[in-house]
């Protein structure tokens, strides 16, 4: 009996890392998309900016090392002109999605 419970416990921990696993994937596959949607048109796909619009380059590790990740999720939230804020359109955790997981990516 003993023998039977580990090995129920056992599938169920692997089950929940793999559930886990897939969430965490999806959720980055719908930050990458939300980026695409609403940040690409003037940041470009690949993070290094437009200079005629002044955005900045993310792909800089000097401009990502100058720049913690409240004020970027605050940039956002709140616009810094030109760009528009985002608060009414984007939910808070995805406003800080779009820092850690694509922002801070792109000078990796």
């Amino acid at each position: 009996m003993k023998l039977r419970w580990s090995g129920f416990v056992a599938a169920v921990g692997v089950g929940l890392v793999l559930c886990i696993s897939a969430l965490a994937e999806e959720e980055a596959q719908d930050t990458a998309a939300l980026y695409k949607k609403k940040c690409v048109m003037c940041h470009k796909a690949d993070g290094t900016g437009n200079a005629a619009m002044k955005t900045p380059d993310f792909t800089s590790k000097e401009w990502q090392e100058s720049h913690k990740d409240e004020e970027l999720i605050e940039a956002i939230s709140k616009g810094k002109p030109p760009m528009p804020a985002f608060e009414k359109q984007l939910r808070p955790e995805e406003n800080k999605a779009l820092v850690t997981d694509v922002v801070r990516k792109f000078a990796q």
